[in-house]
């Protein structure tokens, strides 16, 4: 992350009032991309491939789907071999994503990347929303839009509650994609069952909760990024999103079994979510699936120390190509 270079709560309002429509052609796409608005934000976090590599087509903009206004990119080289979606995690935004979308574009795919409702750059309540449905809803509609230009197969990796995402579609959706990679998915959070108390005795009354200060990675640069200078992280849990969660769960549990075969990768110290008990869920709901652990690694896997994240890429790059 690039926190020498200036970009604050008002450049991302001013940003989210400016967003053009994604049409998803090129010609009109690429030019919002390149205004200084959007060069500003691109550059503060990192993921301005497109002034590096002229080849590269960046569309930069947004769709509307489920109700929503979703920030939305892609990336797309000369002759992509497919389309790796990107789907994020809890208080988080695609801009912190900059080392997926980087692996995406070495595996030679095009890159379909968003902001969650409520989340980043999208429209929604700050990190609410109703039912985990409708980030599945937000993602369909997005890929029936995308794939008038990101050519096929696609690809998927979900970090988290990105990873309940890409669960919620497989079951409620048509099958969308060829390979799908979730890090540290989000079933229920850590502390859960002695917490649901205080969510039943809170909920009523309560809207939000201040944040803590995150312990989801062993990367101390970009934990103090996140911390101190990402304007577009959440600083409140909300306690709306909370109920959506818990329906989520209760939603999962009453979902039949599937012989699809995704990969599950998961941090042995992660602190955020109860991935004892999430992963032998998923196995339970997905028996086919891979497990991979990464020792010592902690939630946020895809921003983890680089020895660490290359275990994680790793394991995504053979099960995505069976290499």
């Amino acid at each position: 992350m690039n926190s020498a270079t200036s970009f604050s709560l008002t450049d991302a309002q001013a940003l989210m009032a400016q967003l053009p429509a994604l049409g998803f052609e090129p010609s009109q796409d690429m030019v919002w991309a390149k205004t200084v608005p959007a060069q500003q934000y691109l550059d503060y976090y990192r993921i301005n491939f497109a002034a590096v590599d002229s080849a590269l087509v960046h569309g930069f903009g947004a769709i509307s789907a489920a109700g929503f206004t979703i920030a939305t990119h892609y990336w797309l080289p000369p002759k992509p071999r497919g389309t790796l979606v990107v789907v994020h995690g809890y208080y988080d935004h695609l801009g912190i994503f900059d080392h997926v979308i980087a692996f995406g574009l070495q595996q030679g795919l095009a890159v379909l990347a968003f902001d969650l409702p409520g989340h980043g750059l999208s429209s929604g309540e700050r990190a609410a929303i109703d039912s985990f449905d409708q980030y599945a809803d937000v993602l369909e509609q997005l890929l029936q839009q995308a794939q008038r230009l990101l050519p096929s197969p696609y690809y998927a990796v979900g970090q988290s509650t990105g990873g309940a995402v890409l669960l919620n579609h497989l079951w409620r959706y048509p099958p969308r994609f060829a390979r799908t990679a979730l890090c540290a998915p989000l079933i229920l959070p850590r502390g859960w069952w002695s917490g649901r108390v205080l969510y039943w005795l809170l909920h009523p009354w309560v809207k939000q909760l201040p944040r803590g200060h995150s312990r989801s990675s062993r990367d101390e640069q970009f934990i103090r990024f996140i911390d101190e200078h990402d304007c577009l992280q959440s600083k409140k849990l909300s306690v709306r999103w909370v109920g959506a969660m818990k329906n989520w769960h209760r939603q999962f549990l009453q979902f039949s079994a599937r012989e699809d075969e995704l990969l599950l990768v998961q941090g042995t110290a992660d602190m955020t979510v109860a991935w004892r008990y999430n992963t032998r869920l998923i196995l339970r709901k997905l028996p086919r699936a891979q497990l991979v652990y990464v020792p010592a690694a902690g939630h946020q896997l895809v921003n983890e120390i680089p020895a660490a994240r290359a275990q994680v890429f790793d394991a995504i790059q053979r099960h995505f190509f069976n290499v």
